[in-house]
């Protein structure tokens, strides 16, 4: 054996994705500039609380903690300029007399914090109230999938990859009930058959031919990719099990696309109600990601996790 065959058998061929998640998930929280004042004796500490929350509550800053040692945070300060605060204070009803008259500016959080990432960010600058969400916790920090479970997906994968290969198309998509590991259904580019004959709408229509629908004709080499499909895995299972959450189109299932679907077939995906896609190859035009995310829109009403990357290599 040479050295560079050597070496490319010893390279690693761990599975790997990662999650293409919304912005306030990933991005640094957005600051804001407030006053902060001292309160002269730590004993009314609770009664300044009362009194500034009664008078002068902020509630676009509820994720804040009104107090940090013996510092105050009065309000935001865009509302009136540094030296006229007391005097607002007063205006408001506040007894002034309670805090020092130095008042400083400082930086605070302007949102809530999503993830502990940006939780521990915000908080060394002032008190923050957060509530950790497992689920996104594994999610942020792309944890979600075990190592047999990324296997799994690799898998499926290569399943996309094989109908490339085998129908010398670029696009291939895999559908998968993931309540059984089963193959549902799966497509290939035929866009020169008819132009929105994309690998994902050509598997969608086949998922609904599985629930006795579809409207296109079936590609007269479908049944040969299927049973070649079936011969090399010979341990996957095929057709769909009774879901809870379906079956409606691709409700539940999860999506495997060679390269990021375009616009059009992640919106397809969204009005299918696909529960999960995963791709390898960014492009161009791709909608998870690229060009836009449309899985995370916040105006649509179905949204679907998605992931990239996996098998780039392959």
């Amino acid at each position: 054996m040479n050295e560079a065959k050597r070496l490319k058998l010893e390279v690693s061929t761990k599975p790997t994705l990662i999650p293409i998640l919304a912005d306030v998930l990933t991005e640094e929280l957005p600051l804001i500039e407030v006053y902060l004042a001292t309160i002269k004796d730590p004993k009314t500490i609770s009664r300044v609380v009362v009194e500034l929350n009664t008078v002068l509550p902020i509630p676009e800053l509820t994720h804040l903690k009104r107090v940090k040692g013996k510092q105050i945070l009065l309000f935001p300060k865009n509302i009136v300029e540094r030296d006229n605060v007391l005097s607002y204070l007063t205006e408001k009803g506040f007894n002034t007399d309670l805090i020092e008259g130095d008042i400083k500016v400082g930086k605070v959080a302007q949102i809530a914090p999503k993830v502990r990432k940006q939780y521990e960010v915000v908080h060394k600058l002032w008190p923050c109230n957060f509530h950790s969400n497992p689920y996104l916790e594994k999610l942020s920090t792309n944890s979600l999938f075990s190592q047999s479970e990324l296997e799994k997906h690799a898998e499926f994968m290569r399943i996309a990859i094989d109908i490339c290969e085998i129908t010398g198309v670029k696009e291939s998509a895999v559908v998968v009930d993931p309540v059984g590991n089963t193959v549902v259904a799966f497509g290939f580019d035929l866009s020169q058959e008819y132009p929105i004959k994309h690998a994902v709408m050509v598997a969608i229509d086949e998922v609904a031919r599985s629930q006795k629908g579809g409207v296109w004709v079936r590609h007269k080499d479908y049944e040969k990719i299927e049973t070649f499909i079936k011969t090399k895995y010979k341990d996957l299972e095929f057709g769909f099990s009774n879901s809870e959450e379906g079956p409606y189109l691709c409700t539940g299932y999860s999506v495997y696309c060679n390269t990021e679907p375009c616009i059009t077939c992640a919106m397809a995906l969204v009005h299918s109600r696909a529960k999960r896609v995963f791709y390898g190859v960014k492009s161009a035009k791709g909608a998870l990601g690229s060009l836009c995310k449309i899985h995370i829109v916040e105006n649509l009403n179905h949204h679907y996790e998605a992931f990239s990357g996996l098998l780039e290599e392959e």
